[in-house]
């Protein structure tokens, strides 16, 4: 019995889907019932090449513009799109880029933090993305699955999400985390899209870059806990509000944050400083490091 019961353990973990999985784990499963692979690169590149049976979703499916800024779509467009990647209330979700630069690279996390804002939970991040599945042997393919209608349901919007209101309520007594180069966050230069520089006052640098290792792929989370728990003295327990430039670069480090490390409470600040930096009613700090 005993036996039985250890092999039925070691075959649930095999298929449990952990919030970040490797092409080996991806090459066991691609041929899964219930999961959808999710190219989030654009389609020009999805055309050129793509992982076998993966469905492609640019970024202008899950945000819009307001403004300045860009802000996730409403939940009946995320649903409906959702829906005709042939995402089901059972699916596994994974997602992944070319990661053909910075952007590219972290559009993923962005439609996985969208996913979960509206309460769908069963997802992940392909480590090191296309380049990491090619390294590893997997094959690519120009083929387009069949189209497929899912029947997932969302729910309202939840609370990882934070405005301009929120922000300004929280200054003083929540960390901050700014996921842009350090230059911009010091202030020592002024990104051109920004009528200011510098950062949101109490805020903390960690580029988002800083959580990778040269090859694409992330670093083992004991490392990236020690820099951000252990260095910048960040409480798992505690709220945490993540921004950066315009959304992109803050879900990562709210992926990070929150599906890797376990912050319960972190909050991403979508508008982020393309609201923040270029009004004058907000409060910038530069020439600091905090």
């Amino acid at each position: 019995m005993r036996r039985v019961l250890l092999t039925l353990a070691l075959g649930v973990a095999a298929f449990a889907m952990e919030p970040l999985v490797d092409a080996a784990w991806l090459k066991a499963h691609l041929h899964d019932k219930d999961l959808v692979l999710v190219d989030a690169s654009s389609h020009k590149l999805y055309a050129r090449e793509h992982i076998p049976g993966a469905v492609q979703s640019g970024i202008g499916k899950w945000r819009e513009a307001h403004g300045k800024h860009a802000l996730v779509r409403s939940r009946e467009a995320v649903e409906k799109q959702m829906r005709r990647l042939g995402i089901d209330k059972s699916s596994k979700v994974v997602v992944y880029s070319h990661q053909s630069n910075a952007k590219d690279t972290l559009k993923p996390t962005y439609l996985l933090w969208a996913m979960e804002l509206y309460g769908f939970k069963k997802t992940a991040l392909l480590d090191g993305g296309l380049e990491a599945w090619k390294r590893a042997g997997g094959a690519v393919s120009r083929d387009l699955p069949a189209p497929r209608e899912g029947d997932v349901t969302l729910s309202a919007a939840s609370d990882l999400a934070v405005d301009l209101a929120g922000v300004k309520a929280a200054l003083g007594h929540v960390r901050l985390l700014d996921a842009r180069p350090a230059t911009f966050y010091f202030g020592a230069r002024k990104q051109p899209i920004l009528a200011r520089a510098g950062h949101i006052p109490g805020a903390t640098s960690y580029f988002w870059k800083y959580s990778f290792r040269d090859d694409g792929t992330l670093k083992p989370v004991s490392t990236i806990r020690e820099m951000v728990v252990k260095g910048l003295k960040l409480d798992p327990a505690r709220p945490v509000i993540t921004y950066c430039t315009g959304g992109l670069e803050t879900s990562m480090n709210f992926f990070v944050l929150h599906r890797l490390l376990g912050f319960e409470k972190a909050r991403l600040y979508d508008a982020s400083m393309k609201e923040w930096a270029n009004r004058n009613d907000t409060p910038m700090r530069k020439y600091e490091w905090e």
